[in-house]
């Protein structure tokens, strides 16, 4: 991301530098925050997690960046409305109880 930020001018190509930023804000995010979600759990279970357990890290870690990334956009736009942030807490809260089920 800093080489795309310091190499690329963003007057030739705005949209691409915009995507390819939020894109690598994106895997950034989730993938530091998997391997946080996993060891907190590691620890809260006291060593006794299994390869589900990575899984759902991984899955938790990438909504949480989904939520993150989506409320940076709406504040980015000026758009301030609780009720929007509860329906995607929400939304976001259901697609996880889902996923459990399915496991």
């Amino acid at each position: 991301m800093a080489m795309l930020y310091w190499y690329m001018d963003p007057t030739t190509n705005m949209m691409m530098g915009f995507s390819l930023m939020s894109m690598g804000l994106f895997l950034t995010g989730s993938s530091f925050l998997s391997l946080a979600l996993f060891f907190v759990k590691k620890i809260y279970y006291r060593g006794d997690v299994h390869i589900s357990t990575i899984h759902t890290s991984i899955r938790q870690a990438i909504l949480i960046s989904i939520w993150g990334i989506l409320m940076i956009g709406l504040y980015g736009t000026h758009i301030y409305e609780p009720r929007l942030i509860a329906t995607v807490w929400l939304t976001l809260g259901c697609i996880e109880v889902m996923a459990q089920a399915i496991e």
